[in-house]
């Protein structure tokens, strides 16, 4: 019975009220559910996250000390560069026994290779120029303009595996450096750095890739991995090198998301059973609700909000310091129709009234009766006078657009209107209440005048 009082519009927002609180059901017993599964999948997120910094970390490490262990056999011929092989073979023997990932160590004065440790498996690079291998020149060139290390690669060795190449510049005239002997190159063994510093360990857990050939970053060339785990990454760490920098990216394999058996079952289970309960007691509490506000807070005849609604709604616009405007307006002659025609017409032609109120406004706005053929249109945000004017033109073009017919007798709607604007034209409801009659009252006299 209590469905029966309210509109067909109202009706059909029950409905949409409804299907959205059972649909936000669902949703609450299938996010809880989710979470649980979102929590176990964070707790390993965590875990393989505090493990990439580890591995980030050993990559740094490891790297920069093999590159700063030939560094060192690079000081001590720029501070004695007449010195030859035989001199540098027990110091090349001496960092190879400290070095975890270098294959090997070569020295080049006026860049061609004179000396290479270990020899074996390395002979044919002794007497290389590098300025005839354009592709290893351009990084040694570089290294003597920065006069610092450049790192190339990680790139595919000739003779097997993946290696990054350092290039130190030596000079014979420290701290000048304008006098260049030559370059030290160390290359570093890719798959046993990787191996030492726990990430290949890491990458059977989870997905691993990296970029940055040449030090270039998150602008670099892809060289471990696949390209999509930087798409699906929960993580990326910067690898710093000693000349720019690396990326690593780490993703969670699809299949290493945990799933739920029976504890599942009975989430969802016991979810949705509360869920339900839960719907038919909110359901009946909605209809008592209903049935309640359109007691207090609706008018029984226009069905629109009356006056205490407005006030309720004009005192918290007001607490809140919003910007809004208000309507005012009184039908004129609406005791003659009365007296005239019946209280049936009159009564029509207020439901008419309120029916062409609600369509010139926006669904933001609120057209109140206050009483008898006394209404107040509540305008939230509107406080531009453009802006008000348009409004107040779409209501007289709506209330006069046609004659108003009933039971065969036409009457023309006319009507008196003021407005005002909060805080403009008053920053206390009274005093605007007060403003907006006096505008509507000025007009009416008017209409009145112009009779």
């Amino acid at each position: 019975m209590l469905l029966k009082l309210l509109s067909h519009r109202h009706r059909w927002l029950l409905g949409f009220v409804s299907l959205l609180l059972f649909g936000g059901c669902i949703a609450l017993v299938e996010t809880f559910h989710q979470n649980l599964l979102q929590k176990q999948t964070l707790e390993q997120q965590q875990s393989l996250s505090r493990q990439l910094s580890l591995v980030r970390a050993n990559i740094e490490s490891e790297l920069n000390a093999n590159i700063f262990l030939a560094d060192s056999l690079a000081t001590i011929i720029s501070i004695n560069p007449a010195s030859g092989p035989e001199d540098w073979e027990p110091l090349a023997q001496a960092l190879m026994r400290k070095a975890t990932s270098i294959r090997n160590i070569a020295v080049a004065p006026d860049n061609v290779i004179r000396f290479i440790y270990p020899t074996a498996g390395n002979q044919a690079a002794l007497g290389l120029d590098y300025r005839t291998v354009p592709a290893q020149f351009v990084a040694i060139e570089l290294a003597r303009q920065r006069q610092d290390i450049v790192i190339a690669g990680p790139l595919t060795l000739v003779q097997g595996g993946t290696a990054v190449i350092a290039r130190i510049p030596i000079f014979n005239d420290a701290p000048s450096n304008q006098r260049y002997w030559g370059t030290c190159s160390v290359v570093i063994d890719i798959d046993k750095l990787f191996q030492s510093t726990g990430l290949l360990e890491l990458a059977s857990q989870s997905q691993l890739a990296m970029r940055g050939v040449d030090g270039y970053g998150a602008d670099g060339e892809l060289f471990w991995g696949d390209a999509s785990v930087f798409f699906n990454a929960f993580a990326i760490e910067n690898i710093r090198l000693l000349s720019g920098s690396w990326q690593i990216a780490i993703a969670l394999p699809q299949a290493q998301q945990g799933q739920f058996g029976l504890s599942s079952l009975l989430v969802r289970l016991l979810g949705y059973s509360l869920c339900i309960l839960l719907f038919l007691a909110l359901f009946s509490l909605y209809y008592a609700y209903r049935h309640a506000r359109l007691s207090a807070l609706q008018d029984p005849l226009t069905l629109l909000p009356n006056r205490r609604f407005a006030m309720q709604l004009l005192q918290r616009l007001v607490n809140e310091k919003a910007e809004f405007s208000i309507l005012s307006l009184d039908l004129d002659k609406f005791k003659e129709v009365n007296d005239n025609y019946g209280h049936a017409m009159g009564d029509a032609l207020l439901q008419e009234v309120a029916k062409r109120l609600q369509s010139a406004l926006r669904a933001s706005d609120y057209a109140c009766r206050l009483s008898g053929d006394e209404f107040l249109v509540i305008l939230p945000r509107v406080h531009r006078e453009q802006d008000l004017q348009h409004i107040i033109s779409k209501v007289s073009a709506k209330l006069c657009s046609n004659v108003f017919t009933f039971n065969g007798k036409q009457v023309s709607i006319q009507y008196s209107l003021g407005y005002a604007s909060f805080p403009l034209h008053a920053t206390e409801l009274d005093k605007l209440l007060h403003f907006a009659d006096l505008s509507m009252y000025q007009q009416k006299a008017k209409h009145k005048t112009n009779k």
